[in-house]
């Protein structure tokens, strides 16, 4: 295949809030990677915090970088000996957590919490350009029946899906605080793993709408005083550092929380009050099982036990990229699509 040798990207080129499209030249592939054509997008929060150049950026980003991780592509290129079951041709979604493969984590089935991590579309050239080259560890291989929009779709969905699993909802009512993106899939998720009842919390309506298509009992823009100290298991999706003090009133004796939104600063809990006298058992998630939750998520999308066509509100060319980010930005959109 004749490929061409340069390509748009967006591009993280200093150290200071914004982002610039330009034209640079088309990636080749190192040992045991492949290049792909993109054929998919979508933007993360992640990517506001990038864009924004929050200190959670500045602690993570070395510009200049190609942003961008959630991708599909087509592989057009493969540089390794052991492509392990892959081939030109087919469509695959990047796994952003590059794990090493040596350290304890790895070694003992942690790799998504490496400690060697490398993340693409952040310590190193994403996808939100023309061609990206992913690692052949990282690349999954997707069921050809699933959509190609959810197939750039299936990272918060992953998130979302290792989330609940870690809650254990079966038969439990459960609370989400914010419905961004992974908050709706976290509504999906927990309907589709057995919660008897999925509460959804956020302060604009346009994704209160939403988590009711994906699923959700009741939504409301604030925690009722009827749910405080009475949910079984709660799910924090925000990083908000108000929202995290309710979502800890929430949680009934004995209760679960997981904590999966990042907050921009530290965050003060009372520890006396929630965890001690309420005996919460309390975890954190970071990312999805390699690859455990890539085949839970691809089950719930064969299956049609998810439908992520509900969240997709906005769709752009690569070219337009600050119109989409507007767009993500604003609070009236789901998930926000970009294509070359």
């Amino acid at each position: 295949m004749n490929l061409p040798t340069k390509m748009l990207a967006v591009r993280k080129e200093k150290a200071a809030p914004g982002v610039v499209l330009k034209e640079v030249p088309v990636p080749k592939p190192g040992k045991d990677e492949v290049l792909i054509k993109v054929k998919a997008a979508s933007i993360c929060g992640t990517d506001i915090s990038i864009y924004d150049w929050t200190p959670w950026a500045e602690g993570h980003i070395t510009p200049p970088v190609t942003i961008g991780h959630e991708v599909v592509g087509e592989i057009v290129e493969i540089n390794s000996d052991d492509p392990q079951g892959l081939a030109v041709g087919d469509m695959i979604s990047s796994e952003t957590h590059i794990f090493c493969g040596r350290c304890y984590q790895c070694r003992i089935g942690n790799r998504h919490i490496c400690e060697n991590m490398q993340l693409f579309g952040i310590g190193r050239d994403g996808g939100f350009a023309e061609y990206a080259v992913v690692p052949v560890r990282t690349s999954w291989k997707n069921e050809p029946s699933i959509p190609l929009e959810w197939m750039s779709t299936q990272e918060p969905l992953g998130n979302a899906v290792n989330v609940v699993q870690t809650a254990v909802v079966m038969g439990k009512t459960v609370i989400v605080f914010g419905l961004g993106p992974t908050g709706l899939c976290a509504v999906a998720a927990a309907k589709a793993y057995g919660a008897t009842k999925v509460i959804g919390i956020n302060r604009g309506e346009f994704r209160r709408k939403l988590a009711q298509k994906m699923g959700a009992d009741e939504v409301y823009d604030k925690l009722p005083e009827k749910y405080v100290d009475n949910m079984d298991v709660v799910i924090e999706m925000s990083g908000n550092a108000d929202v995290i003090q309710d979502a800890l009133r929430a949680a009934r004796i004995a209760g679960t929380i997981i904590f999966f939104g990042i907050p921009k600063k530290e965050v003060t809990i009372d520890l006396g009050k929630y965890f001690i006298n309420k005996e919460l058992t309390a975890k954190s998630v970071f990312g999805r099982k390699i690859w455990q939750t890539w085949y839970q998520v691809k089950d719930l999308l064969v299956n049609k036990k998810v439908d992520l066509s509900k969240i997709i509100t906005h769709r752009y060319k690569l070219a337009e990229f600050e119109k989409a980010m507007e767009a993500m930005k604003s609070g009236e959109a789901g998930k926000v699509l970009l294509t070359p």
